[in-house]
């Protein structure tokens, strides 16, 4: 996802100059009563400021609560932060594709698929990078504790994966940002009260990584330059239909997940994180 938003933004004006004889999905004209793809972005719009609701986000903004035991779930997120690599590196990248939908995404996936470094270079600072036992840490990763957190990481790949209507994946992956966008502000915050608390930089709770967030496909699509474009695609009412029933299960498993990770808060403290480099498994 793009440390340069305009030259993000700059790639989607320049692909909705493309000629669409190569689009499957048909573009419609901008003048046509149906408008389902606005429809399904502003259902996104509806079910990300639900999401935003969630007690997990109350927590990571609550000030009055410790910041480090506000990240006591940080570990907890391994499966889901590190399955970004593959998710962007090898299931969305198409570089054999001349559509250019396709080259959109692989744009995103470039971008998006090296996020995965900030999350070990926090793990580092917040001094939870513990040395372990080979076999610890995949029990604590498989563990019960993370279930939800892998669950959504299996459910987004076989998503992306088998979805076979290009229009359709662009959807997933607008719900995806929209997830992204909401986590990424509560993480921020939180993460900036701890810099200015410790004097560290941190990377992946950081309005660094909320500020190149907000240059993805999601707020691309708010763009002058890309906003036509991508609602010019025409869904039919069966597509239509899809992408909503795909919004919801990305929305469905974020939520699952962000539960989990509460849950995890509720029950533990920070310090035991650094006491315990099994973080806690038995108990």
């Amino acid at each position: 996802m793009r440390l340069y938003s305009n030259c993000y933004f700059a790639s989607i004006v320049e692909l909705s100059q493309v000629s669409t004889k190569f689009l499957l999905p048909k573009l419609s004209s901008p003048n046509k009563k149906e408008k389902n793809m606005q429809d399904v972005l502003e259902y996104i719009k509806q079910q990300e400021k639900k999401f935003s609701q969630l007690p997990f986000f109350q927590f990571l903004t609550n000030s009055n609560i410790d910041p480090y035991q506000r990240l006591v779930w940080f570990p907890c997120l391994a499966h889901l932060a590190m399955s970004f690599k593959d998710l962007n590196n090898d299931i969305l990248q198409d570089s054999m594709s001349n559509h250019p939908l396709q080259k959109l995404i692989n744009q995103h996936a470039v971008e998006d698929g090296s996020h995965w470094k900030w999350y070990l270079k926090d793990l580092e600072s917040l001094e939870i990078d513990q040395v372990m036992r080979f076999s610890d840490f995949l029990k604590f990763v498989w563990s019960e504790k993370t279930i939800k957190t892998r669950r959504l990481s299996h459910n987004l790949v076989a998503m992306c994966r088998y979805e076979t209507d290009i229009a359709l994946k662009i959807v997933i992956i607008a719900a995806i940002e929209a997830t992204g966008s909401t986590a990424q502000q509560a993480m921020a915050q939180v993460g900036e009260e701890l810099r200015a608390k410790t004097n560290k930089r941190y990377f992946y709770i950081s309005s660094h990584h909320l500020k190149v967030e907000n240059a993805h496909l999601q707020f691309a699509m708010e763009n002058k330059g890309s906003k036509n474009f991508l609602l010019n695609i025409e869904l039919n009412a069966e597509q239509k239909a899809r992408a909503l029933v795909l919004i919801d299960s990305v929305f469905d498993g974020f939520t699952e997940c962000m539960d989990g990770l509460m849950q995890f808060a509720n029950q533990h403290k920070f310090k035991e994180l650094v006491a315990k480099p099994k973080y806690v498994l038995h108990r």
